[in-house]
């Protein structure tokens, strides 16, 4: 597949989150604003505090002109102190951002240790995406109908159809009302009902709700989920109906490793009933089933699962492997058996694409002795599901078995590579193109705060290297921040004058560039030099770090360094999210 383009995507996801950063007035980030590790104490945020407030309170300044830029830059380092010292609105925000703080207190007594709440806010962060999608989207409907192709494409005939259709009214905070009617057809007979639920939220961690049908046969449903912990998770299905007895399924999951999760479910009250467990039926025979689900690698899913129960068993597994951001092949495979030994042998293959952010389609194969062939259709979009089963031959046959699995899997992967991908990387292209246009207005406005931040150092930064200079200690020289147009190595015997004749060509081609792609940030990192010692802590862009900008967005940036310690110069080249530490015996240049 094309990986070029999925680094593209990739690339201008992170950029327009960088344009919305850049954007809002509360754009730092806090971490970087005190130059400090996302794993500092809060002894070390504190120093910082005190260090940075020593240059930018406003109390130190004489001019309104200079009080007015420290004002400014003074409160980016208060609120940061003020939000990484709380371990309440930290968590928070490590989680969510600027947007998670209001939530800060909004956790339950039960969570207390750091890892808790980063977790809390981890959920509330999905379940408040999740309920901006809903919102667009009250009602939710599925069709599934199944068609026979045995007589060929002319004589096509409907064997089942299913439909259901739903929609949800808010009646307050914690409550939702639901509505939803299915009917069901097969051979021309059939048979639906309309039923009523309502589900009633306890807390950040449970629900419960209450389900009926209008319309006989008629029964009680009682439904509940709760998060136990941050690694175990539990759910109940009650239902009990006029004339049978009850049905109950409990399951409990838990996370057994940070990638594999284990579940166990008890199902009883069906004992009558024999379905096959890859069917989607609200009704599964009666049993007990262990199952372990996960991830396998960076592009790997798993699925297995052993039932045991007094009508028949069954062993099934499937795995997922993720080609790109949007495609995805999966296969699996099910054995069924009853008290006579096997009864059912099936396996399956299918293709899964990511048509839009909320579109996917899908195609699957079944292939059983006792069913012959299926094909699967499905679209899926927000809350409305589409099915089309299709079968093919009621036996097996090699020859169909093969065109229906590789024949569409090769299509798609063919045309995703020929025509999707290319029209997909010029639209980023255009777009990426469209963010850094955006930008040039923003960068003015950054400048000018870097430039009155270096301003207000300058007075502490000089000081520091007069005095370094004059003791031998360590002496920024020189330091560039963006999209350099250099490497540090060059092909020189003398490797201290490639360097300086590189960086006096670089100076040159940063002038002479119709956009600027670097900054000087000599006096900003001369500042934060303490007791001969220079660190700049990594996990975050350093266009945060007091006096530096975003001068070239859209484009990976590095920071590059030289400096003199007692008496012989070094130099060095960092990521931007790379952590630097200063002075290093292997910096030198000489």
């Amino acid at each position: 597949m094309d990986i070029g383009s999925e680094s593209d995507e990739a690339r201008l996801q992170e950029l327009e989150h960088q344009a919305a950063e850049a954007a809002a007035s509360d754009s730092a980030d806090y971490y970087a604003a005190l130059n400090v590790s996302r794993t500092a104490s809060t002894e070390d945020i504190r120093d910082a505090y005190r260090r940075l407030s020593r240059i930018f309170h406003p109390d130190r300044h004489q001019s309104a002109e200079q009080r007015q830029w420290a004002q400014r830059q003074f409160q980016t380092t208060q609120r940061a102190y003020e939000v990484l010292t709380d371990p309440a609105k930290r968590a928070a925000y490590d989680a969510l951002g600027e947007q998670g703080i209001p939530m800060a207190y909004t956790v339950g007594y039960k969570v207390q240790t750091a890892r808790d709440l980063q977790a809390h806010f981890e959920r509330e962060a999905r379940r408040r995406r999740t309920e901006e999608i809903e919102q667009w989207v009250q009602s939710k409907s599925e069709i599934t109908a199944t068609v026979s192709c045995v007589n060929g494409l002319g004589s096509l005939s409907a064997e089942q159809l299913f439909m259901k259709h739903s929609f949800a009214a808010l009646l307050d905070d914690q409550t939702t009302a639901f509505v939803s009617g299915n009917m069901f057809s097969q051979r021309g007979r059939g048979s639906g009902n309309i039923v009523g639920t309502v589900r009633r939220t306890l807390g950040p961690q449970s629900w419960v709700s209450l389900s009926a049908p209008a319309l006989p046969p008629y029964s009680l449903t009682v439904e509940s989920a709760h998060q136990l912990s941050n690694e175990s998770f539990c759910s109940t299905h009650v239902s009990q109906g006029m004339h049978r007895p009850p049905a109950a399924t409990v399951t409990f999951s838990r996370m057994l490793t940070d990638a594999v999760a284990g579940a166990i479910t008890v199902r009883t009250g069906n004992q009558y009933m024999a379905i096959r467990p890859e069917h989607k039926a609200s009704k599964k025979p009666s049993g007990v089933a262990l199952s372990l689900s996960g991830k396998h690698g960076a592009h790997g899913e798993f699925y297995s699962e052993m039932s045991t129960g007094i009508k028949q068993s069954h062993v099934l597994a499937k795995y997922v492997h993720q080609i790109d951001r949007r495609l995805s092949v999966s296969g699996g495979a099910t054995a069924v058996f009853s008290a006579h030994g096997l009864h059912d042998l099936s396996c399956n293959v299918g293709l899964r694409a990511t048509i839009s952010e909320w579109t996917r389609a899908g195609w699957r194969v079944e292939l059983s002795p006792s069913s012959g062939i299926l094909a699967t259709i499905s679209v899926h979009r927000l809350g409305h599901k589409l099915r089309l089963p299709l079968v093919l031959t009621p036996n097996l046959d090699l020859r169909v078995a093969l065109l229906a699995t590789l024949g569409p899997i090769a299509a798609v992967l063919a045309v995703d590579t020929a025509v999707l991908a290319p029209r997909r990387r010029r639209v980023v292209r255009e777009r990426l193109a469209e963010l850094r246009d955006e930008q040039l207005a923003q960068l003015y406005l950054q400048k000018r705060h870097a430039e009155e931040a270096v301003r207000l150092m300058t007075p502490q930064a000089e000081r520091s290297r007069r005095a370094a200079r004059a003791s031998g200690g360590l002496a920024i020289e020189k330091a560039l921040y963006g999209d350099l147009p250099f490497k540090v190595a060059a092909e020189n015997s003398n490797i201290l004058t490639a360097a300086l004749d590189i960086a006096a060509e670089s100076n040159g081609a940063l002038v002479a560039a119709d956009e600027p792609r670097a900054c000087d940030v000599t006096l900003a990192l001369a500042a934060l030099v303490v007791s001969d010692q220079l660190v700049v802590a990594g996990g975050a862009s350093k266009r945060f770090l007091p006096g530096f900008y975003d001068p070239a967005f859209g484009a990976p940036k590095k920071l590059y360094v030289r400096y003199v310690f007692r008496g012989t110069t070094h130099e060095v080249v960092v990521g931007d999210e790379e952590a630097l530490a200063i002075p290093m015996r292997q910096h030198l240049t000489e």
